[in-house]
């Protein structure tokens, strides 16, 4: 990825015919800077069933993905294509760097789990009851009866034995070696890498890129995003899309949108059952669509209607 955003290329990674961006940099900077939103698709292996919270990747539209290629600031890429055609031109140094990163994660996670750890004993370090201290019995030495004769030589013999086994000659033995402990491993904790950047580092979107489809909605979408407008699914509001005048987390939507052709007959229960419905959410129902091109000339103006509901 680019250092800077002035020369910034997206990764869009094509799967199944969806469009998904896994940098979460990406991520914010189409948001600040382009005006897509676009839906959080990952969940949590933990709890994969909640839908509340959804984090990486995050699923464009075609549209999206369209016009981040027509302004030049990303690539789509074939992935399941791309890391196979990776995977096999691996050289030994993108591997080691590769599994270097893996042990760093690995590091920082250990790291992390450490302080967690330090940080709950100190809470609970005051709650603990001090231990109690037991008694031990204390015995009293007694006088032994002088040594005899006898255990005097014993000694002297003992004595005399130890000094032929350390200084002597022909019974000396060498010391043994002292047992060397083999080194102790690292324990750190087992992760699951969330992206192959690393595998990728290298990749300028030109080895495999993907093609765009069905984008039949993008000059009503490109429209709007030009005008300043967010754009989320509108799906829940009964649209194509919701339209907002800023970033959803500080407004609500203001129009639900639908695109047509130019030549589409629109029938009138669809008028009115939108229209009503827009009402009925407090948001406009706004309909548009584009003159085609004929001949040699490029696609015409695009128009754009607002219907409210109103009592008679």
């Amino acid at each position: 990825m680019a250092s800077t955003e002035g020369d910034r290329k997206v990764r869009i990674s094509k799967i199944a015919g969806r469009y998904l961006v896994f940098d979460i940099d990406d991520v914010a900077y189409i948001r600040r800077e382009h005006g897509i939103c676009a839906v959080f698709t990952g969940t949590m292996p933990q709890n994969p069933t909640q839908n509340v919270f959804l984090g990486l990747p995050l699923e464009l539209y075609a549209e999206d993905a369209k016009m981040l290629l027509d302004r030049k600031v990303a690539y789509i890429a074939d992935d399941p294509l791309e890391h196979l055609n990776k995977l096999k031109s691996m050289d030994d140094e993108t591997r080691k760097s590769y599994l270097q990163s893996i042990k760093t994660q690995r590091r920082n996670a250990q790291l992390v789990f450490d302080e967690a750890k330090a940080q709950s004993q100190a809470r609970h370090k005051d709650k603990r009851k001090p231990k109690q201290q037991l008694q031990v019995p204390v015995v009293v030495p007694t006088e032994l009866p002088p040594a005899s004769v006898n255990d005097d030589a014993a000694t002297t013999t003992v004595e005399q034995k130890e000094e032929e086994s350390l200084f002597g000659e022909s019974s000396s033995k060498p010391a043994p070696a002292a047992s060397q402990k083999p080194p102790v491993k690292e324990k750190l904790p087992a992760i699951t890498p969330t992206t192959s950047n690393a595998m990728l580092s290298s990749d300028d979107g030109t080895s495999n890129p993907a093609d765009v489809e069905n984008h039949t909605a993008l000059p009503l979408y490109s429209y709007l995003n030009e005008s300043g407008y967010f754009i989320t699914p509108g799906l829940r509001f009964g649209g194509d899309f919701s339209v907002y005048p800023g970033d959803p987390f500080r407004y609500h939507a203001h129009y639900m949108a639908n695109s047509y052709g130019w030549d589409e007959k629109i029938p009138m229960l669809d008028l009115v059952t939108s229209g009503r419905l827009g009402t009925a959410v407090k948001k406009s129902f706004l309909m548009g669509g584009q003159k085609p091109a004929t001949g040699d000339s490029e696609a015409g103006e695009l128009r754009a209607f607002c219907i409210e509901w109103a009592g008679m």
